[in-house]
């Protein structure tokens, strides 16, 4: 039987008097093997031998284009509702079409409420092949690099692009038609996901009729960097792996919980390493390293691939 207990993973850390705590619980299900067979078929530089921590802090975005935002939005001064150090918000509610947009450390927030219908259709909508230029083009202008956009394989920006279409039933034909085009995306430190981006790093955008934005969503905060800290092996993965230190991830639903105490072996096929923000419901402050074990399972009634997440600092390094 499933072994079954709550396990909250703390990472402590120390530098100038800093000290933090991190729970990974959010990320998966506790689970211990302690004579697990894991084999180790990941790359032997899957990670580096030294990463950062970071702190996560409030943030602005140019002036010059949060200018251009509002100008671009159909804002003028006197829908300036709220105007302080920290928050902008613009509205203009008692209009058709109904228009909001806040601006306030590091997040932005922006919705266009406008109606359409079989005499009204959404046109000139950017076509998808143009969203991935789109796109760079307006975070760029927000002061985010392609270099902190989460990377595929190739090296390119891991956007995903999708549109909604409504159907509507003329007397005469079908006709469908496409209010906008969207795209999402996450942040990357390093060269390492953030995991749960909340606050410290995600979005997404829609583009409207003329590639104008008619929903913006982005949390962008800044990032310090803390201190330095070194990596375990992963000899010593393996061992936290086994000895409860690691967080399962899902498996498909048709599938039954994995009974740890009867698995075979469990084998790593790559580590990446990640970084932990918490997320919207509940942020950190800290950005903190951890792997992304992807893995099969051998339960000895078959294989399930499946997610585990691991800490990865070096504690007993100064």
């Amino acid at each position: 039987m499933k072994k079954s207990f709550l396990f909250i993973l703390f990472y402590s850390v120390w530098a100038a008097g800093f000290s933090q705590s991190l729970s990974l619980t959010r990320l998966g299900d506790s689970f211990q093997s302690t004579n697990l067979v894991i084999h180790w078929d990941a790359p032997s530089n899957a990670y580096p031998h030294s990463v950062w921590i970071y702190e996560v802090v409030p943030k602005k975005f140019p002036p010059d284009a949060i200018s251009a935002l509002v100008q671009e939005c159909g804002f003028t001064e006197k829908d300036k509702k709220v105007s302080t150090a920290d928050q902008t918000v613009y509205k203009n509610a008692d209009r058709f079409p109904s228009k909001h947009l806040e601006v306030s450390n590091g997040s932005i927030f922006y919705v266009n409420v406008t109606h359409y219908g079989p005499t009204n259709f959404a046109s000139d909508v950017p076509e998808m092949n143009q969203m991935p230029q789109l796109a760079t083009n307006f975070l760029s202008r927000l002061g985010i690099e392609m270099c902190d956009i989460e990377k595929k394989p190739d090296g390119t920006p891991n956007f995903h692009f999708w549109q909604p279409f409504k159907e509507y039933f003329l007397p005469d034909r079908i006709v469908t038609n496409i209010e906008f085009r969207a795209v999402g995306f996450s942040r990357a430190v390093d060269g390492a996901t953030i995991l749960g981006a909340g606050t410290a790093g995600d979005g997404e955008v829609f583009f409207g009729p003329h590639g104008r934005p008619v929903h913006i969503d982005i949390s962008w905060r800044g990032l310090n960097r803390v201190k330095p800290v070194n990596t375990v092996s992963p000899e010593t993965i393996m061992e936290w792996v086994r000895h409860g230190k690691a967080m399962q991830g899902g498996i498909p639903m048709n599938l039954p919980a994995i009974n740890w105490q009867g698995v075979k072996s469990l084998t790593v096929k790559s580590a990446d390493l990640c970084y932990n923000a918490g997320d919207r419901i509940a942020p950190s402050k800290w950005l903190m390293p951890l792997l992304l074990l992807w893995t099969t399972v051998d339960t000895g009634n078959g294989t399930i691939d499946v997610e585990i997440d691991c800490p990865v600092i070096d504690e007993s390094a100064p």
